[in-house]
């Protein structure tokens, strides 16, 4: 298992890696209303990515996958497959078609997006990025079929190529939007045929199964989760476009940032939990779920406090590599930062109770949880959309903590007993946040506008930092010792 986490966890790292090296290439190679155009527009194909890829078919159809005998899996996964291509080509004509009026709920009415030219410029990215959607879509339907099998190598390699083609097809035509979109598109498509050499014998079968009827089934939930979710980003977007030029392009760099500490120290250990969670019930799945959950939190809780006190210095280093950012650029980007890194520990943990919700079933009852708290999140956007990037940000992290003890209340429910937590995150938080205070002086004395000039205050506070954090948890009773244990493994041999 062990093995495993690493792998999921290796391919995270080179993925999100290089997803910083592509957002800095992003960054430096085109103008901040050309960025603000193409982050309005990248949200279309994701406002239906997690309903026709991540969320819905991983989730929902690993655990079928598991269940039915090897032979009947594989032919439900080349009837599915055809199914989902005919989704997807249906959806990508839709899209095309209705292209202006969709970019017209994202921008909003004043917005320096609604200048013509501009206006223009988001409809027509907006078509070039839709087949980015197919793309990931049967990219997501390729790892469902290798994850139910605990082969993880193709899942972390599919993101590794996507970012490579980006980088490459930016870095030949810089400057130009066209070659922008398809940089995109072609990645997403490239995401899944890096994955097809895995699955021997795979080929798609236009016939129905007697199992489309329950994955369909499973899929509902996760669908209505992802419609709540994705009114939140049409939202959060539409809000976003209401600032000046560079918030867009501002908050999607921070949102870099915090997914890859999401998907390092959250998602790629639930992901490669979640097949062995999928087999235990009550108290041996709490046993199975402690070990990760005490190391990952403390990991969480520091990196949230590191965010906070550090965030200029990483976005300069980070994003500033190949060129000087704006200076609004600069300070949207470090003030949307500083707000996520409140997020990280509650959205974190929340990661692998959730998996934890579906590996027993409940999915009814975890898709009205996450409902709750997508609702709340966007009510929190809309309610702080004039308070400026920081506080409207801070909307995301209280949303995080109202799921938190949302999902651990429907846990306990199932026998899943973790009376420890509530306690041990508060202690983790805090830590977290003496972690941040060494960057918060440093911003005062150190103000950088270069990525050489931001180094040297981001290791010292990045190592101060530590030392704080790890002075507060021994104040604390934090088990630091948990951090060198052997891997996010699961706590119980039996699992």
């Amino acid at each position: 298992m062990l093995r495993k986490v690493l792998l999921v966890m290796g391919g995270t790292l080179a993925s999100r890696v290089l997803g910083l090296l592509r957002q800095a290439v992003f960054n430096a190679l085109y103008p901040d209303a050309l960025k603000d155009a193409f982050n309005v527009a990248y949200r279309v194909p994701n406002l239906l990515r997690e309903l026709l890829a991540e969320g819905a078919v991983q989730n929902a159809l690993i655990p079928l996958l598991k269940s039915l005998p090897e032979p009947e899996a594989r032919a439900f996964a080349r009837r599915f497959a055809a199914f989902l291509l005919g989704v997807n080509l249906l959806v990508l004509g839709l899209g095309y078609l209705l292209a202006p009026q969709v970019a017209g709920l994202l921008v909003a009415q004043g917005s320096h997006l609604r200048e013509e030219e501009a206006f223009q410029q988001v409809v027509d990215l907006t078509r070039l990025l839709l087949p980015f959607l197919l793309g990931i879509s049967m990219a997501a339907l390729f790892s469902a079929l290798l994850q139910a099998e605990e082969r993880f190598l193709p899942y972390a390699l599919g993101p590794i190529a996507f970012n490579l083609a980006a980088i490459g097809l930016m870095a030949l035509f810089p400057g130009d939007p066209t070659f922008l979109g398809l940089s995109v598109s072609l990645g997403g498509l490239l995401q899944a045929l890096v994955q097809l050499p895995f699955l021997r014998g795979f080929r798609l079968e236009w016939r129905l199964h007697p199992a489309f009827g329950p994955a369909l089934l499973r899929m509902g939930p996760f669908a209505f989760t992802t419609s709540l979710r994705q009114f939140l980003n049409l939202v959060l977007t539409n809000v976003l476009t209401r600032y000046p030029p560079a918030a867009v392009t501002g908050f999607y760099n921070a949102e870099v940032v915090f997914q890859m500490v999401l998907g390092l120290f959250a998602t790629s250990p639930a992901i490669a939990l979640f097949p062995r969670m999928s087999a235990l019930k009550g108290a041996e799945l709490a046993r199975f779920l402690e070990g990760p959950l005490r190391r990952l939190s403390l990991l969480q809780a520091l990196l949230g406090g590191l965010l906070l006190g550090l965030s200029p210095f990483v976005v300069v280093l980070l994003f500033g590599l190949f060129g000087p950012l704006t200076p609004e650029n600069r300070a949207y980007s470090a003030q949307v930062l500083a707000a996520m890194g409140f997020a990280v520990l509650p959205w974190g943990v929340n990661t692998l109770l959730l998996r934890g919700l579906y590996a027993l079933g409940r999915v009814r009852e975890a898709v009205g949880a996450s409902a709750l708290v997508f609702l709340l999140n966007t009510l929190g956007y809309w309610l702080l959309k004039g308070a400026g990037l920081f506080l409207l940000n801070l909307a995301t992290a209280l949303a995080g903590w109202l799921g938190f003890f949302l999902y651990l209340r429907l846990l306990q429910r199932e026998g899943v007993g973790a009376a420890y937590l509530p306690g041990l995150l508060l202690r983790a938080y805090l830590a977290g946040l003496l972690a941040a205070l060494p960057g918060l002086l440093l911003q005062q004395l150190f103000p950088v506008r270069g990525a050489l000039e931001a180094l040297p205050p981001l290791l010292l506070g990045g190592g101060l930092g530590l030392l704080a954090f790890a002075l507060g948890a021994l104040a604390l009773g934090l088990p630091l010792k948990a951090l060198l244990a052997r891997g996010p493994a699961g706590g119980s041999k039996g699992a």
